[in-house]
């Protein structure tokens, strides 16, 4: 692929994740304004313009999460690494993982768009499940995360993204087998 068609997908990319933010944020009970509003969300130019390049940012690199998650589990971490992305995590990511997981400490990591901010809290909370996993408590019933979004849209990615992790674990072949829910407004009541 060249640099036009990957910019290309890229566009159609947040065009897809803006319109689904659209839709999910403004509901219509009635079918033929839900019609209409989709139609309106996909004519050409009427959402998105561009686009436009943005600065790279610098974030500097740290270690590897599977090599932080060796080192956190003693060596014992193979259920737990294909939940792991490759490569490095950025420094912000790593010591939001050090500190929260190793010194149970509250973080508040506050940096620019995709620049791993689901990193800095979803590996403490793998983490955290993995050691209940090992300890052979995370089959006891309970609830041990819960995670607020300010839009469906994005709780809507990150159930995707914690279904890549699920069957990325189960490929695997992993006994490492979290389980999340979702809950939004548009969830069926029964």
């Amino acid at each position: 692929m060249n640099n036009g068609e990957d910019l290309r997908a890229w566009t159609d990319k947040v065009r897809q994740r803006y319109e689904n933010y659209l839709r999910t944020s403004f509901f219509f009970r009635e079918s033929a304004l839900r019609t209409s509003f989709r139609e309106a969300l996909q004519a050409e130019e009427e959402l998105l313009k561009g686009p436009f390049e943005e600065p790279a940012r610098a974030f500097v690199r740290g270690t590897t999460a599977k090599a932080l998650a060796r080192e956190c589990f003693d060596g014992a971490c193979g259920g737990l690494e294909p939940a792991l992305l490759d490569g490095s995590l950025y420094i912000h990511q790593e010591r939001a993982v050090r500190m929260t997981f190793n010194e149970g400490r509250n973080v508040v990591v506050a940096t620019g768009t995709a620049s791993g901010k689901t990193e800095s809290f979803l590996y403490p909370i793998l983490f955290e499940l993995y050691q209940q996993h090992l300890a052979g408590k995370l089959a006891e019933p309970g609830v041990r995360a819960l995670v607020l979004y300010p839009m469906n849209a994005l709780a809507n990615d990150q159930r995707e993204r914690l279904g890549v992790i699920c069957r990325q674990l189960q490929t695997a072949g992993s006994d490492f087998m979290p389980t999340f829910g979702q809950y939004i407004g548009e969830t069926p009541h029964y």
